[in-house]
C-alpha cells in the first residue's frame, strides 16, 4: 500500500511540475533572470578562484535555479502566477522596482526629500508590509552564512557549529542571531526598504493597497518561499564550488 502512495506521489508530481517554457516567462515577467545574475555576480567577487565571467558557471546556477522552480511549482499554479504578473499594476510594480540603474547620488536625494515630506501613516504601513512579504530573514541568515563558510577553518568542531547555524526550519529563526548575522539582516532590510520606497513612489495608495493584497495570497507566500529555497540550494552549491577549488589537493 505504502509503495502505491509513494508512486502515485511520484507521478502526480512528475506530470503537473512547471514546465521549461513557463519558468522560463515567469523569471521575464518578474526580472528573476536578472536578479539571479546579480546573485551569480555576488558570489563570483567572493573567490579569485572563480572567473566570474565563466558562462559555464553562470549557466549552471540559473539552470539549477529553473529546475528547482519547475519542480515545487505545479503547472497550474504557474499558469495562475504568469495571469498574475500579466495584470498591467504587476507589471508596473515589476518595472519601477528595477533598481539596478538608480544612481546613488538619486537615491539619497529622493531620501532627503522624504525626510522633509514623510508618508502618510497609511502608506508606510502597506509598504512596511510588503517589506515583510519581501524580504525573508531565514533566507538571508542561510546566504550569509554561506558566504562565512568560505572562510571558515575546516576542523569538525566547526563544521558542526556551521551546521547548526545553516540549518532552516523552525528551530533556526528562534535561534538569537550574532551581531555580525543581524547588522549583515539589517543592512539588506533597509536597502530593500529604500528601494520600495523609491519604486512605489509613482504608485496610487489604491494600487499599492493592490499589490499589498496580491503579495500575500497564498501562492505567492508559496512561490516566495520556493524561490528563496532555490536560491539558498544555488548559493550553497556555489560555495562548495569555490571551496572545492579553493583547497590544494594532496
Amino acid at each position: 500500500m505504502y509503495k502505491i502512495v509513494i508512486l502515485f506521489t511520484l507521478l502526480t508530481h512528475l506530470l503537473f511540475s512547471a514546465t521549461s517554457e513557463q519558468v522560463d516567462r515567469y523569471m521575464t515577467l518578474t526580472h528573476s533572470d536578472r536578479a539571479l545574475v546579480e546573485v551569480e555576480q555576488m558570489f563570483s567577487n567572493l573567490s579569485s578562484t572563480v572567473d566570474s565571467s565563466n558562462e559555464n558557471i553562470d549557466q549552471k546556477l540559473t539552470l539549477d535555479y529553473q529546475i528547482y522552480l519547475g519542480k515545487h511549482i505545479s503547472e497550474d499554479e504557474m499558469d495562475e502566477l504568469l495571469a498574475l504578473y500579466r495584470k498591467p499594476i504587476m507589471q508596473l510594480y515589476v518595472n519601477e522596482m528595477d533598481m539596478f540603474d538608480i544612481p546613488d547620488d538619486e537615491m539619497e536625494s529622493f531620501l532627503t526629500t522624504l525626510k522633509e515630506e514623510p508618508l502618510s501613516t497609511e502608506r508606510q504601513d502597506i509598504i512596511d508590509e510588503l517589506l515583510e512579504s519581501i524580504v525573508n530573514e531565514e533566507l538571508l541568515l542561510n546566504f550569509y552564512n554561506s558566504m562565512m563558510q568560505r572562510y571558515q577553518i575546516k576542523d569538525e568542531n566547526q563544521n558542526k557549529n556551521l551546521k547548526k547555524k545553516t540549518t532552516t526550519g523552525k528551530n533556526s529563526s528562534k535561534r538569537t542571531l550574532t551581531s555580525d548575522e543581524k547588522e549583515f539582516i539589517d543592512i539588506i532590510k533597509e536597502g530593500t526598504l529604500q528601494e520600495l520606497l523609491y519604486g512605489t513612489q509613482v504608485l496610487s495608495l489604491e494600487e499599492l493597497k493592490e499589490i499589498n493584497t496580491i503579495m500575500k495570497s497564498s501562492l505567492l507566500q508559496k512561490v516566495t518561499k520556493v524561490e528563496n529555497e532555490a536560491t539558498i540550494n544555488i548559493m550553497n552549491n556555489f560555495i562548495n564550488n569555490i571551496t572545492s577549488k579553493a583547497t590544494p589537493k594532496r
